[in-house]
C-alpha cells in the first residue's frame, strides 16, 4: 500500500511567474512538513521558447545547484535532490565535489539524480556536442563513484582524465549518495550497475510488469543488484469532475509536448482524491517503487498552487492510501 513517505515532491526554480527563492525554500518545509519522502529539482541551462511547453512565457530559471545548498540549511529531515542533473554539461570532478560537500552540509540527505539530457540547448550553452551525451554519461557515473570511493582515482577515459586525484571530503552516505537514474528502457543497464533505480516517465501498469520489471531483473543480475522502478508523474487532485475539466487544458499541455493524442488521464495522477489514491495504489501494486510527483503543472503554474495541492494531497488523498 502506498504511504507519503513512498512519493517525493518536484520543485521548480522557475513558475508562471518571476520566481522566488523564499517560495521555492518554503514548497520544501512544507513537503518536510506533510511527511514526503524527498524534494528533488530540474537542472536545465536553459528552457527552449517553444519545444518543450509551448505556453511557457517565463523564461526565467534559477540555478538548481544554488538554490539546493538553501534548501538544505532551511530543513533537517527531508531528502534533497535533483530531477536530474544533467552530467554531460560539467566535468566528473566538479558533480562529485559539489554532491559531496552537498552531502556533508545536509548530513547525508542527498539523492544524486542523474540522466544524459534531452534538448540541444542545453549543451550548446556550454559547449558539449550533444551526440556524445550517452558516452559522456558513462564516463560520468563510472569517474564520479570512483572519486568518492577512492583515496586517489586515475581514470582514462575518451573524454574524461584524472590522474592521481584525491577529493575530500568524502560524501557521509557510503559507499556514496544514492543514484537515481532518470531515463527509458535503455538506461536500464546504468541503473542496475550504478543506481538505486530507474526513474521513468508515468509507465502504465501494464509496461511495468511486462517490461521494466523483467529487463531491471535481467540486468540487475548481470551485476549483483537489484534495482527499483521509481515514476515521474504529474498530479492534480480535483474537487469535482467540473474543477477538473476546468484544468483539463494545462495538464494536457504537461503531458502532451507536441503529440496532443496523450490522455493525461492514463499517465497522471489526477482527478478526484478517490481516483488519485487508486491510481498511486495500482501502479505500486504492479511494481512500482516509489513516484516523484509535481503539482505546478510542470512549472505553468504558480509556488502557491502547487502548495494548496500538497496541502489537498496530503488532507484528502493520504488518508485513502
Amino acid at each position: 500500500m502506498t504511504k507519503i513517505s513512498d512519493i517525493s515532491v518536484m520543485l521548480f526554480p522557475w513558475d508562471a511567474k518571476r520566481p522566488s527563492v523564499n517560495k521555492i525554500i518554503d514548497v520544501a518545509k512544507l513537503a518536510e512538513d506533510i511527511g514526503f519522502y524527498s524534494v528533488t529539482l530540474p537542472t536545465h541551462m536553459t528552457m527552449p521558447p517553444s519545444w518543450f511547453f509551448r505556453d511557457f512565457r517565463n523564461q526565467d530559471i534559477l540555478d538548481a545547484r544554488v538554490l539546493m545548498p538553501a534548501i538544505a540549511a532551511a530543513t533537517s529531515k527531508i531528502k534533497i535532490g535533483f530531477n536530474s542533473l544533467l552530467l554531460p554539461t560539467l566535468p566528473p570532478y566538479e558533480w562529485a565535489k559539489y554532491l559531496a560537500t552537498l552531502d556533508v552540509m545536509s548530513d547525508g540527505r542527498v539523492i544524486f539524480g542523474a540522466a544524459m539530457g534531452w534538448w540541444e540547448e542545453d549543451f550548446a550553452a556550454v559547449g558539449v556536442e550533444r551526440k556524445y551525451r550517452g558516452r559522456l554519461f558513462d564516463e560520468q557515473l563510472e569517474a564520479i563513484t570512483r572519486l568518492w570511493t577512492e583515496d586517489r582515482t586515475t581514470f582514462e577515459g575518451k573524454f574524461y582524465q584524472l590522474k592521481d586525484m584525491t577529493l575530500k571530503p568524502k560524501p557521509v552516505q557510503k559507499p556514496y549518495p544514492p543514484i537515481w537514474i532518470g531515463g527509458g528502457v535503455k538506461s536500464i543497464h546504468r541503473a542496475a550497475r550504478y543506481g538505486e533505480c530507474i526513474l521513468s516517465f508515468w509507465p502504465d501498469e501494464e509496461q511495468v510488469r511486462s517490461l521494466w520489471l523483467p529487463k531491471l531483473k535481467e540486468e540487475g543480475k548481470k551485476w549483483g543488484t537489484d534495482p527499483k522502478l521509481h515514476a515521474f508523474t504529474f498530479a492534480y487532485v480535483a474537487k469535482d469532475e467540473a474543477d477538473f475539466q476546468a484544468n483539463l487544458p494545462k495538464l494536457q499541455l504537461g503531458v502532451a509536448f507536441e503529440d496532443d493524442s496523450i490522455d493525461p488521464l492514463e499517465v497522471t495522477i489526477s482527478g478526484t482524491p478517490e481516483r488519485c489514491a487508486e491510481r498511486l495504489n495500482t501502479l505500486m501494486n504492479a511494481g512500482v517503487s516509489h513516484f516523484v510527483v509535481e503539482f505546478q503543472f510542470h512549472g505553468l503554474e504558480t509556488v502557491d498552487f502547487g502548495m494548496a495541492q500538497m496541502k489537498t494531497f496530503a488532507k484528502e488523498v493520504a488518508p485513502l492510501l
